[in-house]
Parts: structure tokens; sequence; C-alpha cells
């Protein structure tokens, strides 16, 4: 008689690279470079457009849950599903803060649940659908009411440098920045209601009429207000001033006096200006793999240096 070969013998099968993916797009690069007189310039600029989609994830189901968080309170908040773009921030929809105890009765009598007033009005967008296509729901909140809510992939990276000199001086800029992608914000823990938060949580919820958007705060949370959902969903475009530096040659008249051939004195900075309307940290979010892209865990932000430095020939 032959016996089942028990589930704990050998390894568990390797991973794999064993989906399809189709990324296409375009980048260009412009340059200019011009003299009037006795100054110099030069602009460059490059940026490339990226669309991305999943042809085929290499399982059976054609979907898989990358990101997920249970303690706290978030649950799945990263996805890669065949035909959509990969990976997608993963969640509910909202329809604003229920304002008053009618609106609560009235939420929790047609969806099954425990809102109070201050609480998340999530949107029940599985099952029926009108004439139009648009979503009319199944009268449950429930898992299955999750969907694509945002993107950590920018639909546009671009950068430009402007350089110039003119008797001895000279400046160097070099700007680089994303458009169309999106930050998911895990910078905050939402299981704990005595945590320091930023400061927008300063806009919550705290009567009738004084917020649409961030919920109450309490430790209770019978309505799950912070469960994966586009509450953290930000818009992650920004221009920064990456790298700045502006310098002085001194005359070689004088610097041949000391038997120098070339003295150059420069002031330089790093990531000295940000324009973005992110409201954490540092829209420039680093990824430890291709699941985290545009997931904000709260990481130290990039610092801000300015130096003082000498260039001498002798």
């Amino acid at each position: 008689m032959e016996l089942p070969i028990p589930s704990y013998v050998g390894q568990s099968a390797p991973t794999g690279n064993v989906g399809d993916m189709e990324n296409s797009g375009f980048e260009f690069e412009l340059g200019w470079k011009n003299k009037v007189g006795d100054f110099n310039y030069s602009i460059s600029a490059n940026a490339s457009y990226l669309k991305n989609k999943l042809i085929k994830l290499g399982n059976a189901s054609g979907e898989a849950i990358y990101q997920s968080n249970s303690t706290a309170g978030v649950g799945s908040f990263v996805k890669g599903k065949n035909g959509d773009v990969f990976p997608y921030f993963y969640g509910f929809h909202t329809d604003g803060i229920i304002q008053n105890q009618a609106e609560a009765d009235a939420y929790n009598s047609q969806y099954g649940q425990a809102a109070q007033p201050g609480d998340v009005r999530f949107r029940d967008i599985a099952g029926a659908v009108d004439e139009k296509g648009n979503a009319i729901g199944d009268g449950k909140i429930t898992d299955d009411d999750r969907t694509k809510i945002g993107k950590g992939m920018p639909d546009w990276t671009y950068g430009f440098t402007l350089a110039a000199d003119w008797k001895g001086f000279d400046i160097n800029l070099f700007f680089q920045g994303t458009i169309g992608n999106d930050i998911f914000d895990f910078a905050q823990r939402t299981d704990i209601p005595k945590n320091n938060r930023p400061s927008w949580i300063l806009g919550r919820w705290i009567g009738e009429g004084t917020s649409n958007k961030i919920p109450r705060v309490t430790a209770a949370n019978p309505n799950g207000n912070w469960r994966s959902s586009d509450l953290y969903i930000k818009d992650g475009s920004y221009l920064r001033l990456k790298t700045a530096q502006f310098g002085y040659t001194l005359p070689s008249r004088i610097t041949k006096k000391a038997s120098i051939q070339m003295l150059r004195l420069y002031v330089s900075a790093e990531n000295l200006l940000t324009f973005t309307g992110y409201d954490g940290f540092d829209p420039e979010v680093a990824a430890s793999n291709y699941t985290n892209i545009g997931v904000d865990r709260g990481i130290y932000p990039q610092a801000r240096t300015i130096s003082l430095g000498a260039n001498i020939t002798f």
C-alpha cells in the first residue's frame, strides 16, 4: 500500500518569474547651449512616460495580495491583477463622513453596519449596476467592495538642468520630479489613538459640519474607519531642486601670486526646495521592492544639506 507523502517533507516551490507584463511609453531629451558676450548658458531636459499593465500573473486566479497589515487595522492595500497596472493600491472608496445620528441610523439600517456620527461612510460598489453601468451595490459593505484606489508608479518622470557662467561666476541647478503617481500614506499607526499624529488630524470631525473628510478619533472604532481606503491616498507628484551649486573662480592674475593655477570657491546644496501637495515627510518615497512603490511607511526623509568648498589646482 502506498502512503501519501507528508506535507512537511521537502521544500516548498521556489519563487519563479513566471508572469507576463507589458510596459510601453516613450522618452525624450532636449538641450540648448548659447553664448551672449561673456555670458554662457545651457539648458537640458529629459522626460519619460510609462504605461504599465500586468498581462499574466502566473497563478490560477490571476491576482495576488502583496501588502497587508491587520495589526494596524488596515488590511490588504497592495494588489496585482491581470489586465491592470501592476501593482495598485487596493481598498474601499469613501463617501464622506456621517454627520449626525439620523445619517448613522440610515447608513446602519441600509448596510448592516455599526457606524456613529463622525465615522466614515464607505461605498457599496460590489454587485448590481444601473443601466449606465454605474455600481449600485448589493446592500452590504464587505471586502468585496474593495477595488483599485490608486497607483504608486508615476506616469511621468522628468528632470532638467540649468547652467550658466559669467566672468568667473557660475551656477548649476538640477531639478527632478514625477507626475501622475499616488502615495499610500501608511506613516501613522491608526490602531493607537493616543499616538503622535500629523497636523492634518486637527481637521478631524468633532461635531456636525466640522469635517467631511477626516473621521473622528476614537479608541473603539466600531466602523473600522482606518481600514484600507482612499483616505490613505495622496497625490505624490512633486518637483524638487535636487542639487544646486554657485561658485566663483578667482582671476588668474591673483592666484598666480600664490603659485596657484586655479582657485574656485563654491556653495552647494542638496534637496534645497521641494514643490508638492503631499503633506507627509517626503514625496520621494523609497521602495524596498517593486510591490512597495509609493507606500510611505514614515521613513526618515532625505536631508537638506548645504556645503562650502574650494577647488584648488596648483
